[in-house]
């Protein structure tokens, strides 16, 4: 083991290896180390003590808070926990009843439960009531596996669906300007929901909705499809009139009447 020597005039410690294993002619001055220590009387400032032990308390209660609360109660949920999911449009119909306009949009979102279907459905009515003027709004969600024909969009299939309504008492069977229902649990492999159908509350709506911050759409791959067909306006003008009146009379089939909720 090394010893140590420490001389109290210069306060510097030195370091000599055991003499007895380097022989007689070694001598102590040429293999000393010296190390100069800190000073015995080390002052800070008041201000800089105060500041660093600050520092050190925020720091170690920050750290603290993190483990114990969690990372939701400090920076808050992921925003799609409050606004849903991405999702795709399938289909938007819009069709003449009595005289109002009642707008109906078919999304598609994978989404597991039926919390985050229910927050999708109302962004998206949301979003749509925003772009496009209508009576009533409706918006049916399906899971990504769900049915492409739009007859087998309806019971089971349904993991979602809001009606939307400025004014609700000019709509029939719709006494708020909000309904909202949803399947409970995770779709089948065939896109089908067998879990509980629950509906919400008024003021579970409006504390979804208030919550928002992301008011996105869904995305529209035909919208694409529209802007590159854009140049051929003047093309579809010229189509036979009366083809274009009977395909504006044809009854739209309905399967979800607002009066049926």
């Amino acid at each position: 083991m090394p010893a140590l020597k420490v001389s109290e005039t210069s306060r510097e410690i030195r370091w000599f290896p055991f003499r007895a294993s380097l022989g007689p002619s070694f001598h102590f001055k040429e293999w000393c180390v010296p190390l100069k220590l800190l000073p015995s009387k080390l002052r800070l400032p008041k201000k800089v003590l105060i500041l660093l032990a600050g520092v050190i308390v925020l720091t170690g209660a920050s750290g603290a808070v993190a483990v114990f609360v969690g990372r939701d109660a400090i920076l808050g949920p992921p925003e799609e926990r409050i606004s849903g999911v991405a999702c795709t449009t399938v289909l938007t119909v819009r069709q003449n009843r009595d005289g109002q306009e009642w707008l109906r949009r078919y999304i598609r979102a994978k989404a597991d439960d039926g919390d985050m279907r229910i927050k999708t459905a109302l962004r998206v009515a949301g979003a749509l009531s925003n772009q496009e003027k209508a009576d009533l709004y409706q918006v049916v969600l399906l899971d990504e596996a769900g049915p492409a024909s739009r007859a087998d969009m309806r019971g089971r299939a349904i993991g979602a669906e809001v009606l939307f309504s400025r004014e609700p008492g000019k709509i029939a069977g719709l006494t708020a300007p909000f309904q909202a229902s949803y399947a409970e649990g995770a779709a089948a492999e065939n896109g089908e929901f067998y879990g509980e159908r629950k509906a919400l509350k008024l003021d579970e709506i409006k504390g979804i909705v208030t919550a928002m911050a992301d008011r996105t759409d869904c995305l529209d791959p035909a919208a694409a499809g529209e802007d590159a067909t854009a140049s051929h306006g003047e093309a579809a003008a010229e189509e036979p009139a009366a083809e274009a009146a009977h395909g504006s009379g044809e009854a739209e089939p309905e399967e979800h009447a607002a009066a049926a909720h």
